[in-house]
């Protein structure tokens, strides 16, 4: 006489489960991009991180970037990179719960709930535990342009401090005026210029402003207007 017996059926792994200690700084990184009350945003999640992106009318777009070194957990499952579209608004107010002045608190990240939601859940309070569920849809196709794994591979990035590149902004808009952008391979150098009533430039030195070009990388010189 002989007996089996079927193998037990494992749920099914996450795409993702990760752990922030700084809900604040991702807090404000998301602020940074909410430009109105109700915008929406799509994320992908990759084995190197998570990049969450906003559009405006089809001619604005800004991305954040939140690299896996910056969770004290990431444990990645997904095969490929999953994409689901998330009401900024509604993530920032959720965020904003697990956040409290002066103390550095502790969540967990979760995707795909059961029926695709994004799972948020406290981890370091002894007496309570928040818990919030953020329903996903289905993303709109958009330009996905970045590329986390080869730093340098794109043809033209550079990083600036976002205080020194509000100014530069200020001081190039003139009522009627037009900014454009510049890249130069020799010296490396990132120019600002406004033409309408009056013209002026802004020059980012890479070697000489470090304090405020923070990374450079140009293989052909551009020009955006």
């Amino acid at each position: 006489m002989s007996s089996s017996s079927s193998p037990a059926i494992e749920p099914d792994t996450p795409d993702l489960i990760c752990q922030l200690d700084n809900v604040q700084g991702m807090v404000d990184a998301l602020t940074c991009v909410r430009w109105k009350r109700h915008q929406d945003a799509l994320v992908e999640l990759s084995e190197h991180g998570i990049v969450l992106i906003v559009e405006e009318s089809g001619c604005l777009q800004a991305k954040v970037y939140l690299q896996r070194e910056l969770f004290t957990k990431y444990e990645y499952g997904a095969q490929g990179r999953p994409r689901f579209g998330i009401s900024l608004g509604l993530l920032v107010d959720c965020l904003n719960t697990f956040s409290s002045p002066g103390h550095s608190n502790t969540i967990e990240i979760k995707y795909p709930g059961p029926d695709m939601e994004l799972l948020l859940k406290s981890v370091d309070t002894l007496n309570a535990c928040i818990y919030s569920e953020i329903r996903t849809r289905i993303p709109e196709t958009v330009t996905w342009d970045y590329n986390f794994e080869q730093a340098g591979s794109a043809p033209l990035t550079f990083t600036v401090k976002s205080a020194a590149l509000k100014e530069a902004i200020d001081d190039l808009e003139w009522p009627g005026s037009s900014v454009q952008i510049s890249l130069q391979k020799e010296p490396p150098c990132v120019i600002f210029r406004g033409e309408g009533h009056g013209d002026l430039q802004i020059d980012f030195m890479y070697y000489a402003n470090t304090d405020l070009l923070l990374a450079f990388h140009c293989d052909n010189e551009v020009s955006y207007g």
